[in-house]
Order: structure tokens, then C-alpha cells, then sequence
């Protein structure tokens, strides 16, 4: 098992979310909110191919069979995709430590801008070597790969510039 904490450090280290590979293939993505104990929101990759998300014991949509995530893996595969502005990791109280985790996606807060959306978090599985399909003019601020099995895991915190208005048009 691989257990890797996405977390954001100001003076200290606040846990976001968690990306856990158990030995048979299975890949879980753990958004972490203890402070309700019914409340566990999570997307899961299983051996079987079946993908789907969850949140207070109830699937969100319908699942969705896909290949299966094992070295025969390719392409990309978005696990989940959140926003992370300046500030929001102090709403749950989330304290990190790390020797709770195997690796750390460690995101300084001073990466993070205070408009709501545009730093994002994307976690991906990936056939090695190939790049996981990011929003399309984004900019990558940070990115790891992890490679302790296939697919390797990716986590990236990206900036997505807000879309241009068009000029005002002459009447």
C-alpha cells in the first residue's frame, strides 16, 4: 500500500486530501472531514475497472466501468479535480502530520490565489511516461509523479487564468 497526503503549509501543514493504493490495484482519492464522521467523500479506482465517487455512503451518478489499473493501463485517467483557493484549508481544521503518510504533495500556500476558482488540484493515474490531460491553457505550479506501481499516480496544482471578456463592440 502507498499512502500520499496532498496538503497545503502555511506556518503548519493542513491535509486536503489523500490518495491511498492498496496492494491489489485498488485506488482511492480521500477528501478528509472529520469534524462529521458520517461525511466521507471519496472517488475510487477499483481493480476491476469500476470508477466511481462517493459521499455520505451514497455513489454520486452512476459508476463507470473502465480499464483496468494495472501495467497494461494507458493513457490518463482523472481520478478528481478540486479547487483550492488562499484560506480554504483552514474551514476543516485538517492538521497533516506526515509520518502518517508514505510521501507528501506538499503545496505552499503562497501558490495558492484567493480568487475562487483558479488553482486547482488534479489527481490522475497515467500510463508511464505519458502526461496526464490537464485544462487547456493552465499552468502547472507544481506536479509529482508517483511510481510505486503502474499506473503511476499524478498529482499537479495548476493555475487556470480566468476567461478574457471580449471588448465592448462599437454600436
Amino acid at each position: 500500500m502507498n499512502t500520499i497526503a496532498i496538503a497545503v503549509r502555511d506556518q503548519t501543514l493542513h491535509l486536503e486530501a489523500s490518495v491511498v493504493r492498496k496492494a491489489a490495484s485498488d485506488v482511492y482519492l480521500n477528501f478528509h472531514r472529520d469534524h462529521d464522521p458520517n461525511w466521507k467523500p471519496h472517488g475510487s479506482y477499483h481493480a476491476s475497472g469500476q470508477f466511481h465517487h462517493k459521499s455520505y455512503g451514497r455513489q454520486l451518478g452512476s459508476p463507470v466501468l473502465d480499464q483496468k489499473p494495472t501495467s497494461s493501463f494507458k493513457g490518463t485517467k482523472n481520478l478528481a479535480s478540486f479547487g483550492l483557493a488562499t484560506g480554504e484549508w483552514l474551514f476543516f481544521h485538517q492538521p497533516c502530520d506526515p509520518s502518517n503518510f508514505d510521501e507528501v504533495f506538499e503545496i505552499p500556500a503562497a501558490l495558492l490565489r484567493p480568487e475562487k476558482y483558479s488553482t486547482y488540484v488534479y489527481t490522475d493515474l497515467v500510463e508511464p511516461g505519458v502526461p496526464p490531460t490537464l485544462y487547456p491553457g493552465a499552468s502547472i505550479l507544481k506536479q509529482s509523479a508517483y511510481k510505486d506501481a503502474e499506473p503511476w499516480i499524478v498529482v499537479t496544482l495548476l493555475f487556470i487564468p480566468p476567461p478574457v471578456a471580449p471588448p465592448p463592440s462599437a454600436a
